[in-house]
């Protein structure tokens, strides 16, 4: 497959897959997925389904024009059941929006079409209530739920009381509008260099194109120039040859989730700016911390009990990766009982619509 088909899949996101393969997982149903089952048909859709759930990232956001999607939605005339959805602004204090009139609309439908709605946390609950939607519980991510043992608090506590001698990164993007966050993508790269560790690259998609550059499926071409000007990036400090040779050997990108996680578990630590590659690590039982640089960071590792270090703060404190292996802070108990509450509520959410579900209540 070649790699703008790959990422069209994905939703430019290989993280999107993560939340979707959770949702999957919870109900206790025979499900027919779009796009692959069902055809983009909204009277297919119709024909086949009783309810269409929507697994949801963060539609609530400024500059989205999501009317392609919302129109589809409209147009299935179904009840719709929004697991996860959430609300993103750079400032978690953030009070009014410009929605583009598709998001607008999307809040429309959810006021007609669901009963309950599942969201990440106390920001998006903030904003649903300034556009008169009240029918929500806050249950953080569905991904918190892939892991069903119940010994799975203790398998994280179990490695956070070993040495962490081997660690997975999480890239983000190489050229961020934000210059804090270049710093955070160096500093993580030269960890991986140094240490006996991968580093993950979810989205971006000129990105991951390079990634797969020798793969004989991916006919795409990168541009004469992009494998320098990532590297200056990168790894001012080394040549072309050391930035070829990280590629090789310490970068990977994945499409499918459950080889993710199998990756993921073999490891002692999981740290970066993306949510769903650290979550990944977690629910593989390996613990991990999550860096906030936005609402959607924070108010998800704020519900879910999640350990998490503010940007400015892991410039500040975290040199090395042991620094960053020190700050987590981590009580299985405290974390078990949390996302038993959220599992509870996730399951009223799914009972509203008549979805029998795999939660542990």
């Amino acid at each position: 497959m070649d790699t703008n088909t790959a990422m069209q899949k994905v939703g430019q996101n290989c993280g999107n897959l993560v939340f979707q393969y959770a949702v999957s997982r919870l109900i206790d149903e025979s499900i027919q997925v779009v796009g692959s089952d069902i055809p983009w048909a909204p009277e297919k859709v119709r024909e086949t389904a009783r309810v269409l759930v929507v697994p949801s990232a963060n539609f609530l956001r400024e500059g989205f024009d999501f009317s392609n999607y919302v129109s589809f939605l409209e147009r299935t005339e179904l009840p719709l059941l929004f697991v996860g959805l959430g609300a993103q602004a750079d400032d978690f204090e953030k009070a009014s929006f410009d929605f583009h009139p598709s998001i607008l609309r999307l809040l429309d439908l959810i006021r007609e079409r669901s009963p309950k709605v599942s969201i990440r946390g106390e920001f998006t609950a903030r904003v649903l209530e300034r556009y008169g939607i009240g029918n929500f519980e806050i249950t953080g991510c569905p991904s918190n739920f892939i892991n069903p043992a119940p010994d799975f608090p203790d398998m994280i506590a179990a490695k956070l009381a070993s040495p962490m001698r081997s660690f997975i990164t999480h890239a983000d993007e190489p050229w961020p509008k934000k210059a804090i966050k270049k710093k955070v993508e160096c500093r993580l790269v030269s960890w991986t260099q140094c240490g006996r560790a991968i580093m993950v690259q979810q989205a971006v998609p000129s990105m991951i194109k390079y990634l797969r550059q020798n793969n004989p499926f991916s006919t795409d071409e990168v541009a004469e120039n992009f494998e320098g000007s990532l590297q200056k990036t990168l790894m001012p400090n080394d040549d072309l040859e050391a930035f070829r040779e990280f590629v090789a050997v310490k970068l990977r990108t994945y499409y499918s989730v459950d080889q993710w996680l199998e990756d993921s578990s073999h490891f002692d630590f999981s740290v970066g700016l993306r949510l769903h590659g650290n979550m990944v690590a977690w629910q593989s039982g390996t613990p991990a911390l999550w860096i906030t640089h936005d609402s959607r960071t924070r108010e998800l590792s704020d519900t879910m009990a999640l350990p998490s270090i503010g940007i400015e703060e892991f410039l500040d404190k975290c040199e090395t990766v042991q620094d960053a292996w020190e700050r987590i802070d981590y009580d299985p108990l405290s974390y078990a009982s949390r996302r038993l509450e959220l599992s509870r509520r996730m399951e009223k959410v799914f009972s509203a619509f008549d979805i029998p579900t795999n939660l542990i209540t």
